[in-house]
Protein backbone atom coordinates (compact mmCIF):
# COMPACT_ATOMS: atom_id res chain seq x y z
CA UNK A 1 0.00 0.00 0.00
CA UNK A 2 1.59 3.14 -1.23
CA UNK A 3 1.50 6.24 0.31
CA UNK A 4 2.30 9.73 -0.36
CA UNK A 5 3.49 12.36 2.31
CA UNK A 6 2.70 15.92 0.95
CA UNK A 7 4.99 18.88 2.37
CA UNK A 8 3.30 22.42 1.60
CA UNK A 9 5.31 25.47 2.36
CA UNK A 10 2.98 28.74 2.01
CA UNK A 11 6.03 31.17 2.95
CA UNK A 12 7.64 30.19 -0.43
CA UNK A 13 4.78 28.39 -1.99
CA UNK A 14 6.29 25.50 -2.61
CA UNK A 15 4.75 21.58 -2.41
CA UNK A 16 6.98 18.81 -2.47
CA UNK A 17 5.72 15.18 -2.37
CA UNK A 18 7.49 11.93 -1.87
CA UNK A 19 6.84 8.29 0.07
CA UNK A 20 5.95 8.15 3.33
CA UNK A 21 9.30 6.88 4.98
CA UNK A 22 9.79 3.82 6.15
CA UNK A 23 9.64 4.34 9.64
CA UNK A 24 6.09 5.72 9.40
CA UNK A 25 4.39 3.75 6.98
CA UNK A 26 2.69 1.53 8.94
CA UNK A 27 1.31 4.61 11.14
CA UNK A 28 -1.93 6.70 10.28
CA UNK A 29 -4.33 9.26 12.07
CA UNK A 30 -3.02 9.55 15.41
CA UNK A 31 -0.09 8.14 15.42
CA UNK A 32 1.28 9.49 12.41
CA UNK A 33 0.42 13.16 13.40
CA UNK A 34 1.65 12.81 16.96
CA UNK A 35 4.87 11.04 15.54
CA UNK A 36 5.31 13.57 12.92
CA UNK A 37 5.15 16.41 15.67
CA UNK A 38 7.31 14.72 17.87
CA UNK A 39 10.28 13.77 15.59
CA UNK A 40 10.39 16.65 12.88
CA UNK A 41 9.31 20.12 15.51
CA UNK A 42 10.33 22.41 17.88
CA UNK A 43 7.93 21.59 20.90
CA UNK A 44 9.32 24.51 21.98
CA UNK A 45 7.94 26.62 19.54
CA UNK A 46 5.30 28.95 19.47
CA UNK A 47 2.22 27.48 17.79
CA UNK A 48 1.09 30.29 15.93
CA UNK A 49 4.67 30.72 14.15
CA UNK A 50 5.64 29.66 10.45
CA UNK A 51 7.29 26.79 11.35
CA UNK A 52 5.34 24.89 13.42
CA UNK A 53 3.54 22.34 11.44
CA UNK A 54 -0.04 21.71 10.89
CA UNK A 55 -0.26 17.93 10.07
CA UNK A 56 -3.39 16.04 8.36
CA UNK A 57 -3.02 12.22 8.64
CA UNK A 58 -6.02 10.15 7.18
CA UNK A 59 -6.48 6.96 9.61
CA UNK A 60 -4.43 3.77 8.79
CA UNK A 61 -7.43 2.13 7.25
CA UNK A 62 -9.05 4.74 5.61
CA UNK A 63 -10.26 5.16 1.75
CA UNK A 64 -12.76 2.23 1.78
CA UNK A 65 -16.43 1.61 2.43
CA UNK A 66 -15.79 0.15 5.56
CA UNK A 67 -18.33 1.81 8.16
CA UNK A 68 -16.79 4.10 10.65
CA UNK A 69 -13.32 3.34 9.68
CA UNK A 70 -12.88 6.87 7.84
CA UNK A 71 -11.73 9.19 10.61
CA UNK A 72 -8.90 11.93 9.67
CA UNK A 73 -6.47 13.18 12.41
CA UNK A 74 -5.08 16.86 12.70
CA UNK A 75 -1.98 17.71 14.86
CA UNK A 76 -0.53 20.37 15.70
CA UNK A 77 1.00 22.25 19.11
CA UNK A 78 -2.12 23.70 20.68
CA UNK A 79 -2.51 27.47 21.23
CA UNK A 80 -5.19 26.72 23.78
CA UNK A 81 -2.98 24.60 26.05
CA UNK A 82 0.78 24.76 24.46
CA UNK A 83 0.93 20.76 24.39
CA UNK A 84 0.49 18.35 21.49
CA UNK A 85 -2.98 18.29 20.34
CA UNK A 86 -4.76 15.46 17.88
CA UNK A 87 -8.01 16.30 17.35
CA UNK A 88 -10.00 13.83 14.65
CA UNK A 89 -13.36 13.69 12.78
CA UNK A 90 -15.51 12.32 10.22
CA UNK A 91 -16.94 13.15 7.12
CA UNK A 92 -15.35 12.95 3.84
CA UNK A 93 -11.85 14.58 4.56
CA UNK A 94 -9.97 11.21 5.48
CA UNK A 95 -11.67 8.75 2.09
CA UNK A 96 -10.92 11.50 -0.13
CA UNK A 97 -6.85 11.63 0.81
CA UNK A 98 -6.69 8.31 1.07
CA UNK A 99 -8.19 7.77 -2.01
CA UNK A 100 -5.53 10.55 -3.60
CA UNK A 101 -2.76 8.31 -1.73
CA UNK A 102 -2.08 10.85 0.78
CA UNK A 103 -0.87 9.16 3.72
CA UNK A 104 0.20 12.96 5.63
CA UNK A 105 -0.55 16.77 4.33
CA UNK A 106 2.05 19.05 6.46
CA UNK A 107 1.44 22.12 5.94
CA UNK A 108 4.24 24.75 7.45
CA UNK A 109 5.55 28.53 6.81
CA UNK A 110 2.90 31.50 7.28
CA UNK A 111 1.43 33.85 3.54
CA UNK A 112 2.05 37.52 4.35
CA UNK A 113 -0.51 39.29 6.71
CA UNK A 114 -4.00 39.28 5.29
CA UNK A 115 -3.67 36.28 2.89
CA UNK A 116 -6.21 34.01 2.49
CA UNK A 117 -5.26 30.60 0.56
CA UNK A 118 -6.57 27.16 -0.46
CA UNK A 119 -4.66 24.03 -0.74
CA UNK A 120 -6.28 21.99 -3.45
CA UNK A 121 -5.24 18.36 -3.87
CA UNK A 122 -6.24 16.11 -6.74
CA UNK A 123 -5.34 13.35 -9.08
CA UNK A 124 -3.32 15.94 -11.07
CA UNK A 125 -1.44 17.61 -8.41
CA UNK A 126 -1.21 19.97 -5.60
CA UNK A 127 -1.94 23.75 -5.94
CA UNK A 128 -2.03 26.48 -3.92
CA UNK A 129 -4.49 29.34 -4.45
CA UNK A 130 -5.73 32.93 -3.51
CA UNK A 131 -9.41 33.03 -2.28
CA UNK A 132 -9.33 37.30 -1.56
CA UNK A 133 -12.92 37.25 -1.35
CA UNK A 134 -13.37 34.37 1.15
CA UNK A 135 -11.18 36.70 3.95
CA UNK A 136 -13.25 36.75 7.05
CA UNK A 137 -16.28 34.74 5.79
CA UNK A 138 -18.33 32.80 7.99
CA UNK A 139 -17.73 28.15 7.32
CA UNK A 140 -21.01 28.16 5.56
CA UNK A 141 -20.59 30.81 3.41
CA UNK A 142 -17.27 29.51 2.16
CA UNK A 143 -18.31 26.10 1.74
CA UNK A 144 -21.07 26.95 -0.37
CA UNK A 145 -19.19 29.22 -2.36
CA UNK A 146 -16.13 27.11 -2.75
CA UNK A 147 -18.47 23.65 -3.56
CA UNK A 148 -20.12 25.72 -6.44
CA UNK A 149 -17.09 26.37 -8.10
CA UNK A 150 -15.45 23.07 -7.58
CA UNK A 151 -18.00 20.89 -7.88
CA UNK A 152 -20.58 19.45 -5.00
CA UNK A 153 -17.91 15.91 -4.92
CA UNK A 154 -14.85 17.72 -2.79
CA UNK A 155 -14.54 17.74 0.74
CA UNK A 156 -13.30 20.75 2.55
CA UNK A 157 -11.86 21.44 5.35
CA UNK A 158 -12.42 25.27 6.34
CA UNK A 159 -10.98 27.72 8.78
CA UNK A 160 -13.48 30.29 10.10
CA UNK A 161 -13.27 33.90 11.26
CA UNK A 162 -12.05 32.70 14.84
CA UNK A 163 -9.13 31.32 13.15
CA UNK A 164 -8.47 34.11 11.42
CA UNK A 165 -8.37 36.18 14.34
CA UNK A 166 -6.14 33.39 15.80
CA UNK A 167 -8.28 32.72 18.53
CA UNK A 168 -6.98 29.85 20.73
CA UNK A 169 -10.75 28.35 20.97
CA UNK A 170 -10.71 27.79 16.78
CA UNK A 171 -11.62 24.89 15.71
CA UNK A 172 -11.49 23.59 11.95
CA UNK A 173 -14.49 21.92 10.18
CA UNK A 174 -15.08 19.28 7.51
CA UNK A 175 -17.86 18.42 5.36
CA UNK A 176 -19.95 15.30 5.60
CA UNK A 177 -21.21 13.65 2.83
CA UNK A 178 -24.06 16.39 2.10
CA UNK A 179 -21.62 18.72 2.03
CA UNK A 180 -22.34 20.71 5.62
CA UNK A 181 -19.63 21.83 7.08
CA UNK A 182 -20.67 20.62 10.33
CA UNK A 183 -17.95 17.83 11.04
CA UNK A 184 -15.21 19.56 13.61
CA UNK A 185 -12.22 19.43 14.03
CA UNK A 186 -12.88 20.97 17.34
CA UNK A 187 -10.52 20.96 20.43
CA UNK A 188 -7.66 22.61 21.17
CA UNK A 189 -7.26 25.77 18.69
CA UNK A 190 -6.16 24.10 15.35
CA UNK A 191 -8.33 26.59 13.28
CA UNK A 192 -5.77 29.47 14.71
CA UNK A 193 -2.65 27.53 13.71
CA UNK A 194 -4.36 27.39 10.41
CA UNK A 195 -5.22 31.06 10.71
CA UNK A 196 -1.84 32.21 11.41
CA UNK A 197 -0.71 30.61 8.15
CA UNK A 198 -3.33 32.57 6.28
CA UNK A 199 -5.09 29.30 5.35
CA UNK A 200 -8.51 29.58 4.29
CA UNK A 201 -8.99 25.66 3.18
CA UNK A 202 -8.00 22.65 1.94
CA UNK A 203 -9.96 21.30 -0.83
CA UNK A 204 -9.50 17.33 -1.48
CA UNK A 205 -11.06 16.22 -5.28
CA UNK A 206 -10.56 12.80 -5.62
CA UNK A 207 -12.67 12.39 -9.22
CA UNK A 208 -11.52 9.58 -11.13
CA UNK A 209 -9.39 7.87 -8.23
CA UNK A 210 -10.16 5.05 -6.15
CA UNK A 211 -9.12 2.64 -2.98
CA UNK A 212 -8.25 -0.84 -3.74
CA UNK A 213 -7.72 -2.96 -0.49
CA UNK A 214 -4.90 -5.29 -0.40
CA UNK A 215 -7.45 -8.70 -0.88
CA UNK A 216 -10.18 -7.80 -2.11
CA UNK A 217 -12.22 -10.81 -1.50
CA UNK A 218 -11.45 -10.78 2.34
CA UNK A 219 -12.42 -7.67 2.12
CA UNK A 220 -16.03 -8.33 1.30
CA UNK A 221 -16.13 -10.80 3.88
CA UNK A 222 -14.96 -8.59 6.85
CA UNK A 223 -16.47 -6.07 5.34
CA UNK A 224 -20.13 -7.66 5.38
CA UNK A 225 -19.08 -9.68 9.48
CA UNK A 226 -18.28 -6.25 10.72
CA UNK A 227 -21.33 -4.60 9.51
CA UNK A 228 -23.49 -7.64 10.28
CA UNK A 229 -22.01 -7.07 13.96
CA UNK A 230 -22.42 -3.36 14.38
CA UNK A 231 -25.97 -4.00 13.35
CA UNK A 232 -26.96 -6.62 15.82
CA UNK A 233 -25.07 -4.55 18.83
CA UNK A 234 -28.08 -2.86 20.24
CA UNK A 235 -26.17 -0.11 20.88
CA UNK A 236 -24.35 0.67 17.64
CA UNK A 237 -27.26 -0.73 15.65
CA UNK A 238 -30.04 0.91 16.99
CA UNK A 239 -29.91 3.14 20.24
CA UNK A 240 -27.03 5.38 18.19
CA UNK A 241 -29.19 5.86 15.23
CA UNK A 242 -32.53 6.67 16.98
CA UNK A 243 -31.36 8.57 19.93
CA UNK A 244 -27.54 10.20 18.88
CA UNK A 245 -25.02 10.54 21.09
CA UNK A 246 -27.46 12.47 23.24
CA UNK A 247 -28.83 9.24 24.59
CA UNK A 248 -25.80 9.48 27.31
CA UNK A 249 -27.41 12.71 28.69
CA UNK A 250 -29.83 11.19 31.38
CA UNK A 251 -27.71 8.74 32.20
CA UNK A 252 -24.79 11.35 32.99
CA UNK A 253 -27.85 13.64 34.70
CA UNK A 254 -29.37 10.71 36.71
CA UNK A 255 -25.25 9.99 37.98
CA UNK A 256 -24.92 12.92 39.29
CA UNK A 257 -22.02 14.00 36.68
CA UNK A 258 -23.88 16.51 34.28
CA UNK A 259 -22.12 19.87 34.23
CA UNK A 260 -24.77 22.39 35.58
CA UNK A 261 -24.55 26.10 35.66
CA UNK A 262 -20.63 26.16 35.42
CA UNK A 263 -20.07 22.97 37.27
CA UNK A 264 -21.57 23.65 40.27
CA UNK A 265 -24.36 20.70 39.86
CA UNK A 266 -24.40 17.25 38.42
CA UNK A 267 -27.69 16.84 37.93
CA UNK A 268 -30.01 19.62 35.86
CA UNK A 269 -33.53 19.71 36.97
CA UNK A 270 -34.66 20.18 33.13
CA UNK A 271 -32.44 17.87 31.77
CA UNK A 272 -35.70 15.63 29.96
CA UNK A 273 -36.45 19.25 27.61
CA UNK A 274 -32.83 18.02 26.08
CA UNK A 275 -32.38 14.16 26.54
CA UNK A 276 -31.69 12.29 23.37
CA UNK A 277 -35.71 11.16 23.75
CA UNK A 278 -36.75 14.48 23.28
CA UNK A 279 -34.26 15.26 20.75
CA UNK A 280 -35.59 12.14 18.30
CA UNK A 281 -39.37 13.50 19.48
CA UNK A 282 -38.92 16.93 17.95
CA UNK A 283 -36.55 16.03 14.93
CA UNK A 284 -38.91 13.16 13.44
CA UNK A 285 -42.07 15.70 14.50
CA UNK A 286 -40.51 17.85 12.56
CA UNK A 287 -39.19 15.90 9.48
CA UNK A 288 -35.61 16.24 10.26
CA UNK A 289 -32.95 13.48 9.82
CA UNK A 290 -32.27 11.39 12.79
CA UNK A 291 -30.09 8.04 11.83
CA UNK A 292 -27.37 10.35 9.73
CA UNK A 293 -23.90 8.78 9.13
CA UNK A 294 -21.36 11.24 9.36
CA UNK A 295 -19.15 9.07 6.55
CA UNK A 296 -19.80 7.48 3.65
CA UNK A 297 -20.89 3.87 5.03
CA UNK A 298 -21.31 4.15 8.57
CA UNK A 299 -23.95 2.06 9.63
CA UNK A 300 -23.83 3.74 13.44
CA UNK A 301 -25.42 6.91 11.92
CA UNK A 302 -25.04 8.79 15.41
CA UNK A 303 -25.63 11.78 13.42
CA UNK A 304 -28.88 13.86 12.46
CA UNK A 305 -29.95 17.15 10.91
CA UNK A 306 -31.82 18.97 13.24
CA UNK A 307 -34.65 21.55 11.46
CA UNK A 308 -36.76 24.12 13.48
CA UNK A 309 -40.59 23.85 13.71
CA UNK A 310 -40.85 24.57 10.03
CA UNK A 311 -39.05 21.87 9.01
CA UNK A 312 -36.19 24.28 7.61
CA UNK A 313 -32.63 23.25 8.40
CA UNK A 314 -30.66 24.33 11.39
CA UNK A 315 -27.34 22.45 12.16
CA UNK A 316 -25.99 19.07 12.20
CA UNK A 317 -25.54 17.36 13.85
CA UNK A 318 -26.73 18.14 17.32
CA UNK A 319 -24.72 16.20 20.04
CA UNK A 320 -24.34 15.39 23.72
CA UNK A 321 -21.37 17.57 24.49
CA UNK A 322 -22.63 20.29 23.00
CA UNK A 323 -26.33 19.78 24.55
CA UNK A 324 -24.52 19.55 27.74
CA UNK A 325 -22.19 22.50 28.07
CA UNK A 326 -24.27 24.81 26.06
CA UNK A 327 -27.47 23.79 27.48
CA UNK A 328 -27.18 22.67 31.26
CA UNK A 329 -23.95 24.32 31.95
CA UNK A 330 -25.65 27.57 30.74
CA UNK A 331 -28.72 26.81 32.47
CA UNK A 332 -30.57 26.61 29.12
CA UNK A 333 -33.80 23.98 28.71
CA UNK A 334 -34.29 24.24 25.09
CA UNK A 335 -33.18 21.64 22.06
CA UNK A 336 -33.85 25.07 19.72
CA UNK A 337 -32.08 27.58 21.33
CA UNK A 338 -29.13 24.78 22.04
CA UNK A 339 -28.89 24.12 18.21
CA UNK A 340 -28.94 27.31 17.08
CA UNK A 341 -26.02 28.51 19.01
CA UNK A 342 -24.26 25.38 17.87
CA UNK A 343 -25.03 26.66 14.25
CA UNK A 344 -23.50 30.36 15.43
CA UNK A 345 -20.53 28.18 17.19
CA UNK A 346 -20.05 26.36 13.53
CA UNK A 347 -19.92 29.28 11.45
CA UNK A 348 -17.78 31.27 13.44
CA UNK A 349 -15.49 28.12 13.63
CA UNK A 350 -15.39 27.97 17.40
CA UNK A 351 -14.97 24.85 19.80
CA UNK A 352 -18.72 24.32 21.40
CA UNK A 353 -17.55 22.67 24.29
CA UNK A 354 -14.85 25.38 25.32
CA UNK A 355 -17.14 27.91 24.88
CA UNK A 356 -19.92 26.16 26.96
CA UNK A 357 -17.30 26.06 30.11
CA UNK A 358 -15.68 29.71 29.06
CA UNK A 359 -19.37 31.02 29.00
CA UNK A 360 -20.39 29.16 32.20
CA UNK A 361 -17.04 30.83 33.93
CA UNK A 362 -18.52 34.18 32.72
CA UNK A 363 -22.03 33.43 34.24
CA UNK A 364 -20.59 32.95 37.54
CA UNK A 365 -18.69 36.34 37.36
CA UNK A 366 -22.38 37.72 36.34
CA UNK A 367 -21.64 39.20 33.45
CA UNK A 368 -25.11 37.19 32.11
CA UNK A 369 -27.99 35.42 34.13
CA UNK A 370 -28.17 31.74 33.57
CA UNK A 371 -30.79 30.30 31.06
CA UNK A 372 -30.46 34.09 29.20
CA UNK A 373 -30.42 32.57 25.65
CA UNK A 374 -30.48 35.96 23.61
CA UNK A 375 -27.16 37.49 26.04
CA UNK A 376 -25.19 34.38 25.42
CA UNK A 377 -26.00 34.75 21.37
CA UNK A 378 -24.79 38.04 21.33
CA UNK A 379 -21.85 37.13 23.22
CA UNK A 380 -20.74 34.49 20.83
CA UNK A 381 -21.64 36.75 18.33
CA UNK A 382 -19.29 39.32 19.39
CA UNK A 383 -16.63 36.18 18.90
CA UNK A 384 -17.14 36.34 15.19
CA UNK A 385 -16.67 40.22 15.18
CA UNK A 386 -13.59 40.11 17.68
CA UNK A 387 -14.76 42.56 19.91
CA UNK A 388 -12.98 42.95 23.23
CA UNK A 389 -15.29 40.60 25.03
CA UNK A 390 -15.51 38.03 22.04
CA UNK A 391 -11.78 37.93 21.92
CA UNK A 392 -12.08 36.71 25.44
CA UNK A 393 -14.60 34.04 25.06
CA UNK A 394 -12.59 32.96 21.89
CA UNK A 395 -9.52 32.73 24.66
CA UNK A 396 -11.11 30.04 26.38
CA UNK A 397 -12.49 29.45 29.82
CA UNK A 398 -9.23 29.55 31.75
CA UNK A 399 -8.58 33.05 30.35
CA UNK A 400 -12.34 33.74 31.23
CA UNK A 401 -11.03 32.44 34.61
CA UNK A 402 -8.54 35.08 34.89
CA UNK A 403 -10.03 37.89 33.75
CA UNK A 404 -13.07 37.65 36.13
CA UNK A 405 -11.19 36.06 39.55
CA UNK A 406 -13.08 32.96 39.16
CA UNK A 407 -11.56 30.21 40.82
CA UNK A 408 -14.26 27.38 39.43
CA UNK A 409 -13.13 26.79 35.93
CA UNK A 410 -13.61 23.09 34.95
CA UNK A 411 -9.97 22.76 32.81
CA UNK A 412 -7.27 20.42 32.60
CA UNK A 413 -3.75 21.78 30.86
CA UNK A 414 -5.59 24.95 29.77
CA UNK A 415 -8.79 23.08 28.02
CA UNK A 416 -12.20 22.81 28.98
CA UNK A 417 -13.66 19.66 30.18
CA UNK A 418 -16.45 17.63 28.41
CA UNK A 419 -19.80 17.46 29.85
CA UNK A 420 -18.99 14.61 32.14
CA UNK A 421 -18.42 15.92 35.98
CA UNK A 422 -15.14 13.79 37.05
CA UNK A 423 -16.37 14.15 40.86
CA UNK A 424 -19.39 11.64 39.88
CA UNK A 425 -17.32 9.79 36.99
CA UNK A 426 -14.21 9.52 38.47
CA UNK A 427 -12.88 7.19 35.88
CA UNK A 428 -12.98 10.92 33.67
CA UNK A 429 -10.81 12.38 36.04
CA UNK A 430 -8.47 9.96 35.39
CA UNK A 431 -8.78 10.56 31.65
CA UNK A 432 -8.66 14.38 31.92
CA UNK A 433 -5.73 14.71 34.00
CA UNK A 434 -3.63 12.08 31.91
CA UNK A 435 -4.70 12.91 28.40
CA UNK A 436 -1.15 14.62 26.80
CA UNK A 437 -4.36 16.23 24.94
CA UNK A 438 -5.66 18.11 28.34
CA UNK A 439 -9.51 17.27 29.33
CA UNK A 440 -10.39 15.17 26.01
CA UNK A 441 -13.08 12.77 26.46
CA UNK A 442 -12.54 11.15 23.27
CA UNK A 443 -9.04 10.02 24.94
CA UNK A 444 -10.67 7.76 27.16
CA UNK A 445 -14.06 8.23 27.83
CA UNK A 446 -15.06 6.15 31.16
CA UNK A 447 -18.31 6.85 31.05
CA UNK A 448 -18.47 3.16 28.81
CA UNK A 449 -16.74 1.04 31.54
CA UNK A 450 -18.18 -0.78 33.85
CA UNK A 451 -17.05 -0.03 37.17
CA UNK A 452 -18.35 1.83 39.96
CA UNK A 453 -17.72 5.41 38.88
CA UNK A 454 -17.65 6.68 42.61
CA UNK A 455 -15.14 4.55 43.62
CA UNK A 456 -11.52 5.82 43.26
CA UNK A 457 -9.98 2.58 44.19
CA UNK A 458 -10.95 0.80 40.53
CA UNK A 459 -10.30 3.61 38.31
CA UNK A 460 -6.76 3.92 36.85
CA UNK A 461 -6.22 0.69 35.21
CA UNK A 462 -9.29 -0.06 33.55
CA UNK A 463 -8.73 3.83 32.23
CA UNK A 464 -5.20 3.70 31.03
CA UNK A 465 -5.95 0.13 28.99
CA UNK A 466 -9.16 2.26 27.55
CA UNK A 467 -6.61 4.97 26.42
CA UNK A 468 -4.24 2.03 24.59
CA UNK A 469 -7.51 0.96 22.70
CA UNK A 470 -8.64 4.57 21.76
CA UNK A 471 -5.27 5.74 20.49
CA UNK A 472 -4.70 2.45 18.69
CA UNK A 473 -8.42 3.02 17.40
CA UNK A 474 -7.85 6.78 16.44
CA UNK A 475 -4.79 5.68 14.34
CA UNK A 476 -6.25 3.17 12.36
CA UNK A 477 -9.22 5.74 11.46
CA UNK A 478 -11.98 3.88 13.75
CA UNK A 479 -14.83 5.58 15.22
CA UNK A 480 -14.51 4.88 19.23
CA UNK A 481 -17.95 4.22 18.88
CA UNK A 482 -17.24 1.00 17.22
CA UNK A 483 -15.34 0.20 20.27
CA UNK A 484 -18.40 -1.99 20.97
CA UNK A 485 -17.41 -4.33 18.65
CA UNK A 486 -13.78 -3.25 17.54
CA UNK A 487 -12.91 -3.80 20.83
CA UNK A 488 -15.04 -6.86 21.96
CA UNK A 489 -13.74 -8.98 19.03
CA UNK A 490 -10.79 -7.37 18.41
CA UNK A 491 -10.21 -10.36 15.77
CA UNK A 492 -12.17 -8.24 13.12
CA UNK A 493 -9.78 -5.42 13.82
CA UNK A 494 -6.84 -7.77 12.83
CA UNK A 495 -8.89 -9.28 9.96
CA UNK A 496 -9.69 -5.54 8.95
CA UNK A 497 -5.47 -4.45 8.90
CA UNK A 498 -5.15 -7.57 7.05
CA UNK A 499 -7.49 -7.40 3.64
CA UNK A 500 -6.42 -3.68 3.78
CA UNK A 501 -3.20 -3.21 4.04
CA UNK A 502 -1.94 -6.59 3.76
CA UNK A 503 0.10 -6.26 6.99
CA UNK A 504 -0.77 -9.17 9.57
CA UNK A 505 -0.65 -7.41 12.74
CA UNK A 506 -2.02 -8.80 16.49
CA UNK A 507 -4.13 -6.94 18.53
CA UNK A 508 -1.71 -7.00 21.37
CA UNK A 509 0.38 -5.36 18.57
CA UNK A 510 -2.27 -2.51 18.00
CA UNK A 511 -1.97 -1.84 22.01
CA UNK A 512 1.40 -1.74 22.44
CA UNK A 513 1.28 1.22 19.57
CA UNK A 514 -1.52 2.75 22.12
CA UNK A 515 0.91 2.63 24.25
CA UNK A 516 4.38 4.13 22.02
CA UNK A 517 1.79 6.97 20.69
CA UNK A 518 0.39 8.04 24.59
CA UNK A 519 4.14 8.11 25.62
CA UNK A 520 5.48 10.00 22.29
CA UNK A 521 2.65 12.67 23.05
CA UNK A 522 3.84 12.83 27.03
CA UNK A 523 7.25 12.97 25.64
CA UNK A 524 6.39 15.98 23.31
CA UNK A 525 4.77 17.99 26.68
CA UNK A 526 7.79 17.29 28.83
CA UNK A 527 10.08 19.20 26.07
CA UNK A 528 7.27 21.72 25.37
CA UNK A 529 7.89 22.15 29.54
CA UNK A 530 4.95 20.48 31.20
CA UNK A 531 5.67 18.78 34.45
CA UNK A 532 3.26 16.29 36.73
CA UNK A 533 1.96 19.89 38.42
CA UNK A 534 -0.03 19.69 34.84
CA UNK A 535 -1.48 16.65 35.38
CA UNK A 536 -4.01 17.17 37.88
CA UNK A 537 -7.80 18.56 38.03
CA UNK A 538 -8.04 21.93 39.21
CA UNK A 539 -8.41 22.09 43.08
CA UNK A 540 -12.24 23.33 43.33
CA UNK A 541 -12.75 19.35 42.44
CA UNK A 542 -10.65 17.91 44.92
CA UNK A 543 -12.60 19.86 48.11
CA UNK A 544 -15.91 21.05 46.45
CA UNK A 545 -18.82 18.57 46.98
CA UNK A 546 -20.68 18.27 44.05
CA UNK A 547 -24.52 18.50 45.03
CA UNK A 548 -26.41 15.89 44.62
CA UNK A 549 -24.39 13.38 45.36
CA UNK A 550 -21.94 15.59 47.37
CA UNK A 551 -18.91 13.84 45.86
CA UNK A 552 -15.42 15.08 44.96
CA UNK A 553 -12.21 13.84 42.74
CA UNK A 554 -10.17 11.90 45.10
CA UNK A 555 -8.10 9.42 42.94
CA UNK A 556 -5.05 10.04 44.92
CA UNK A 557 -2.03 12.14 43.26
CA UNK A 558 0.10 8.76 43.77
CA UNK A 559 -2.62 6.66 42.33
CA UNK A 560 -2.62 9.12 39.25
CA UNK A 561 1.05 9.04 39.37
CA UNK A 562 1.13 5.32 38.21
CA UNK A 563 -0.57 6.03 35.24
CA UNK A 564 1.87 5.70 32.95
CA UNK A 565 4.12 3.13 34.62
CA UNK A 566 3.38 0.30 32.04
CA UNK A 567 6.06 -1.86 33.32
CA UNK A 568 4.28 -2.31 36.34
CA UNK A 569 0.79 -2.48 34.61
CA UNK A 570 -0.47 -5.66 33.04
CA UNK A 571 -0.59 -3.91 29.75
CA UNK A 572 1.55 -4.30 26.43
CA UNK A 573 5.39 -3.61 26.99
CA UNK A 574 7.73 -4.73 24.49
CA UNK A 575 9.17 -2.59 21.67
CA UNK A 576 7.62 -2.76 18.08
CA UNK A 577 10.67 -2.03 15.53
CA UNK A 578 8.07 -1.23 12.87
CA UNK A 579 6.67 1.41 14.75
Amino acid sequence: MSRRMVDVDLSGRRVVEQDLPEDLSRLGGRGLTSTLLLLESDPCAHPLAPESPLVFAPGLLAGTGLSSANRCSAGAKSPLTGGIKESNCGGTAALKLARLGIGALRITGAAPKGSCLSVRLSAAGVSIEELPDMAGAGIYASAAALRQRNGERIGLILCGPAGEMRLPTACLSATDPEGEPCRNFGRGGLGAVAGAKGLKAIIIDDASCRFSPHDPAAFRDLMKCFTAELKAHPVTGEMFAKFGTAMTLMNVNRLGGLPTRNFSAGRFESAEAISGDRLYETIKGRGGQYAHGCMPGCVIRCSNKYVDPQGRPVVGSLDFETIGLLGANLGIADLDQVAELNKLCNDIGIDTMETGVALGVLAEAGVFAWGDFPRVRDMIREVGIGTPLGRLIGSGSVSCGRAYGITRVAAVKGQGMAAYDPRAIKGMGVTYSQSPMGADHTAGNAITLAVDHTDPRVQLDPVRELHLKYTALDTLGFCIFTGRVSLAKPELVEQAVLAITGWKVAFSDLLELGRTILLREREYNRRAGFSPAQDRLPQFMEREALPPNGGVFDVSPEELGRFYDFEGSSGPKKTLGHY
